[in-house]
C-alpha cells in the first residue's frame, strides 16, 4: 500500500554509466526513477479519487435534501435547505449547487423555490451525480494501468537483481 506521507527518494540515472558504475546499477538507478513516477502519479491520481468520492458523498446528500424539503404542490415556496457535507460542515444546498456548476432557478437569487424549480435542480443534481460517477470510472481504469505499470518495473527490478546476483555467484565460482 502506498503511503501519503512517504517521501520518495530522488535517484538520477544521468551520469550513471559515465560515473563508472554498472550496467546493473545503471539499470536499477533507472528503475528506481521510474517507480518513483510512478508512484508519484498514483498518488496524485488517489488524491483526486477521493476528492471526487467527497463530491459525490455532497451531491448525494443535497439531492437527499432537496427531496426531502420538495413542496407538495405548485403554489408551495420552500427553502432549498442546508445540508453536512463531508467535511462535517452545515452547506446550503442552494450555494452548494451553484459553487459546483449545477443549473439551479436563479430568478430571484434566493433560497426559495417552487415544486418545478426542486424538480428541475433535483434532475441537475443528479446529472451532475451521473457525470462524476462515469468520470470515477475512467479514472479508476487509468488507476489500474498505473498499477500494472507500477508492478511491471517492480517485477523488472526483481528479476534485474536476480540476473545480477546469478552473474556475480558465476564470476565468483569461475575465480575458485
Amino acid at each position: 500500500m502506498i503511503n501519503g506521507t512517504a517521501s520518495v527518494p530522488s535517484y538520477s540515472a544521468d551520469y550513471a554509466i559515465t560515473d563508472g558504475q554498472s550496467l546493473y546499477s545503471t539499470m536499477m538507478l533507472l528503475m528506481m526513477e521510474r517507480h518513483g513516477i510512478y508512484e508519484k502519479e498514483l498518488r496524485a491520481d488517489f488524491a483526486s479519487m477521493q476528492a471526487r468520492n467527497d463530491l459525490l458523498k455532497d451531491m448525494n446528500s443535497a439531492l437527499a435534501t432537496l427531496r426531502a424539503e420538495r413542496p407538495n404542490d405548485d403554489k408551495t415556496v420552500r427553502a432549498y435547505g442546508t445540508f453536512v457535507d463531508s467535511q462535517g460542515k452545515t452547506r446550503s444546498v442552494y450555494e452548494f449547487i451553484q459553487a459546483n456548476g449545477i443549473a439551479i432557478e436563479t430568478n430571484n437569487h434566493d433560497v426559495y423555490g417552487i415544486q418545478a424549480e426542486f424538480d428541475a435542480a433535483i434532475n441537475n443534481v443528479k446529472a451532475a451525480i451521473d457525470s462524476a460517477n462515469s468520470e470515477g470510472q475512467m479514472a479508476v481504469i487509468s488507476l489500474q494501468g498505473l498499477l500494472d505499470k507500477l508492478n511491471q518495473v517492480t517485477e523488472l527490478t526483481s528479476n534485474v537483481l536476480s540476473k545480477d546476483e546469478k552473474a556475480k555467484e558465476a564470476v565468483i565460482g569461475n575465480i575458485r
